[in-house]
Formats: structure tokens, C-alpha cells, sequence
């Protein structure tokens, strides 16, 4: 989903500088000269001659977002005597090609990966020539989640530009709709067996509770209530109701960290054995509390379910914003997998949602029918052992995310790396002293393998710098 709600900067420290810089409107129009600014911010406090780039590659939300989410590059940045650059996704926080008019239908056209893969590509080069004034720099790109996606996609397509890549979290197989649909929604009912064997019987029980308050005005007057929602439950509303509820869900699995945090939401540390024991305790009552916890601005005021829950292309959610609408088109145009719930192998209320749903609320919203054909073949399909290496692919065990991921090797230079009581790329975010010992492990040989191929490459002449 989209990631709105602003940072806490922790221990990242600020950008050394943030600026903005000209990309074209469109790459690929020879005819079109028009740009826009992009955005990016520059850490370079550690930086020493010869030493490379760490790239991050911004994805659905604002550039900030991101940036104090990811700290790994931060902890590794002395030892690497690396520069930190952060760089923000067209039509995403400021970097809006239209500006304010980037999310009219016409317009939305150029929000396309080739697009953002061609700005990253030409922004990394035109650094390294002007601002690092070092054009051999390697350069080392991380992503997570769909930025992690965008990671191995750059590394895959701009091998010339991009000499390796962490991507964390990245659901390449699930985005070409390789993956069983329930799979997602099942890996959240399986964490929170993990953090309490009672728990997915408890929420079932506590969903089955509200569905059957619903049939009556009382029902969902007590209802509305117990939930703090600021407007009175209509019959109407169950379908969304049961999405919003759900989407709470997604959120603290994705964030199901060691450690307080603030990256989707505020959310205490070990949100899902939070949510657990307050279900396990209180029936419905207890779900209303579970679902408030990534909802609530924690000041007691009520919360309007239709603000804090868009419904979208996208089964996971769009977020909110402005990054909602983006995120909701890229769903309906390249970014496109099914999600269902069924109650049986998971803890939701059954839901189902097809390609041909996606193709009929794509059509009514925005003109377009989503086809898996073209993206399978133009960014490098699944067989990557023949067409790229040097791609990191890490997953945590408890990411909803996933099975969706690769979790074998790829290839000898195409490593899987399993993250052990990891949630949402947890392997990206700043060392905390609240690691599991998994994450330290995972990260030790991300740092090896990064460490190995970038010697290989200092080591060897232009020549074999590919």
C-alpha cells in the first residue's frame, strides 16, 4: 500500500542537501521535450573518493517516508565510505509532472515503471558526472516492497548504471499473479497463531460477532460506537466496514516490528500479539480495539472509516492522499495480483477479488483493462538466472508479503536471504537494539555479498565492469 503518514525521524540523520532535479515528462517521445522537477535528497557526510553509491528507489509515497524508514544504507555508510542518495517516484510527494493536475485521468498516463526506471537511470549517471565527479563510482541500489521490485527491475534493465541490488521485501513473483491468491491474508493468520495459538479463532468469532450485530439498528448503533466511529453504521456500510477492519490487519502485519513505529502508522512494538490478546480478551469489543490501534491519532478522537480506509484496485490498500490515487492507477495498469479472503485458511470474513474485478473497476475509474502479458516479458519475467545477477532478494517471515516473494536462490550471484522473525523489510530500517537475532544474521550477509562484489568490481578494469 501507499505510505502517507509522515516519518519520526529517529536517529537518520538529516540530508546533507535536498534538491531537485529536471527529468523528461516522457523518455521515450522523442518529440517531447517538456520535464519536471524530481526530487532527492543526499547524504554524503561519509563519503571518500572512489567509494560508491547508495541508491534507494523511491516508491509509492513521499520521498521522507522512505528515507527515515530506511536506515541500513546509514549504518553501512563509514565502513563503504559510501554517498546516500534518496530519489523520489514520479507523481509521488513532490515530484508531480503535471503538478497539481498530475492526477487527471489524461495525465495519469505517464506514471508508468519504464518511466520511473529511465529517471532513476539518468538521474544516477548525471550525478556521478557532475555532482560526485566520479563516472566509475559503483553504485549499490536498495528498495523495499515495491521499491525493492523497482531495485532488481533497474539492476535488470540498467545493468550499466546499476552495479547490485538489495531488494527487500519484493513481490516480483505475486505482481505477475504467480502466487495463490489467499496467500497473502493466510500469512497474516499464520503470525498471529505464532504470537497466540487462540488468536485466529478469536478474531473469526469476533468478525462473525459484528456481522450478525449489523442486521440491527441497535446492533450497529453499539457497534459504531465500541469502533470510535465519528458517523453511525448504515446497512449499507458492512462491505466497506469489513475491508477497513481487514486493512488494519495488513497494516500491522507489515509492521509487525520488535519496536515501536511509525511507518504506516503508530503502531507499539509487536503489533499483531497486541492485537491478539486484546481479541483474546474482549470478543468484539477487543477488535474494535485492534483495528482502532493503526487507525487512531491516539488523542480519543472518532475516526471517519471512509478517510482512514480508501477502497481501492489494490485488495492491500492505496493508503490515502494523493499517493492513493497514483498507487490506485499503477494497480490498474501494471502492478497486478488477486487477493482473497476465505475464512478457512485465514481469519477474515470471505472476500473475493478476480482479475475480472480488477478489469471492471479499472475500466469504470479509469479506462484501462491491467494485463499481465506485457509486464511478464518487458521487465525480465521470473527466470532471472539468464538475464541479471548480483541481486539480493530478502524476505521476512512474518511479511504477509512474503510468499510472494523469491525464497530460493536464484542463481549463484542471486541469493535469498530469509530474514527470521522479520516483518515488512525489516533488514532495511536502522539497527535497533530490539533486533531479533534473524535480522543481524540477514543483514551480516547482505553486507557480505555486497562487500565481495563491490571488491570484485574495484578490483577489475572498466572492462569487466558490467
Amino acid at each position: 500500500p501507499a505510505h502517507q503518514r509522515s516519518p519520526h525521524v529517529g536517529d537518520v540523520p538529516k540530508p546533507t542537501r535536498s534538491d531537485v532535479v529536471q527529468v523528461p515528462i516522457d523518455h521515450f517521445d522523442g518529440q517531447n521535450s517538456a520535464t519536471f522537477g524530481m526530487r532527492y535528497f543526499v547524504y554524503d557526510k561519509h563519503y571518500r573518493q572512489g567509494g560508491p553509491i547508495f541508491f534507494y528507489a523511491g516508491n509509492e509515497g513521499p520521498l521522507e517516508s522512505f528515507y527515515y524508514n530506511a536506515g541500513l544504507p546509514f549504518d553501512w555508510a563509514e565502513e563503504f565510505g559510501a554517498t546516500i542518495l534518496f530519489a523520489e517516484h514520479r507523481y509521488y510527494g513532490q515530484s508531480l509532472p503535471f503538478g497539481n493536475d498530475s492526477f487527471k485521468k489524461e495525465n495519469l498516463r505517464l506514471l508508468q515503471i519504464n518511466q520511473v526506471l529511465a529517471d532513476y537511470a539518468l538521474f544516477v549517471t548525471d550525478f556521478k558526472a557532475k555532482q560526485l565527479k566520479d563516472t566509475r563510482a559503483p553504485v549499490v541500489v536498495f528498495g523495499g516492497s515495491y521499491g525493492g521490485m523497482l531495485a532488481a527491475w533497474l539492476r535488470i534493465k540498467y545493468a550499466n548504471v546499476f552495479h547490485m541490488a538489495l531488494a527487500a521485501s519484493a513481490p516480483i513473483p505475486q505482481m505477475y499473479n504467480l502466487v495463490p491468491p489467499t496467500a497473502f491474508y493466510q500469512a497474516i493468520t499464520e503470525d498471529a497463531a505464532k504470537s497466540d495459538a487462540r488468536c485466529p479463532d478469536a478474531t473469526r468469532q469476533a468478525f462473525a460477532a459484528v456481522i450478525e450485530s449489523f442486521a440491527s439498528v441497535s446492533g450497529r448503533a453499539t457497534l459504531s460506537k465500541s469502533f470510535s466511529l465519528c458517523k453511525p453504521l448504515q446497512e449499507t456500510d458492512l462491505s466497506h466496514f469489513l475491508q477497513y477492519a481487514r486493512n488494519a490487519f495488513t497494516e500491522m502485519a507489515m509492521c509487525d516490528y520488535p519496536y515501536p513505529s511509525t511507518f504506516l502508522a503508530l503502531l507499539p512494538a509487536n503489533p499483531i500479539a497486541v492485537a491478539c490478546q486484546h481479541i483474546i480478551a474482549n470478543g468484539t469489543d477487543g477488535l474494535a480495539a485492534a483495528v482502532g490501534m493503526p487507525y487512531s491519532t491516539g488523542d480519543g478522537k472518532c475516526i471517519d472509516m471512509f478517510t482512514a480506509f480508501v477502497e481501492c484496485a489494490d485488495q492491500t490498500g492505496c493508503g490515502t492522499g494523493d499517493a492513493a490515487k497514483a498507487w490506485d492507477y499503477q494497480m490498474c495498469t501494471e502492478v497486478i495480483y488477486e487477493q482473497f479472503t476465505n475464512n478457512v485458511t485465514d481469519m477474515f470474513p470471505p472476500r473475493k477479488w478476480t482479475l475480472a474485478d480488477l478489469r471492471i473497476y479499472c475500466a469504470s475509474h479509469y479506462g484501462t483493462s491491467p494485463s499481465l502479458d506485457f509486464n511478464r516479458i518487458a521487465l525480465g519475467g521470473t527466470d532471472l538466472r539468464k538475464v541479471t545477477s548480483k541481486i539480493i532478494f530478502s524476505n521476512g517471515d512474518l511479511d504477509p508479503w512474503m510468499p510472494g516473494g523469491f525464497l530460493e536462490s536464484q542463481g549463484p550471484e542471486l541469493p535469498a536471504v530469509l530474514v527470521e522473525g522479520g516483518a515488512h523489510h525489516l533488514d532495511l530500517r536502522l539497527a535497533n537494539p530490539l533486533d531479533p537475532p534473524g535480522v543481524l544474521h540477514a543483514r551480516q550477509q547482505e553486507k557480505a555479498f555486497i562487500s565481495r562484489w563491490l571488491a570484485l568490481l574495484q578490483g577489475a578494469d572498466d572492462t569487466q565492469y558490467v
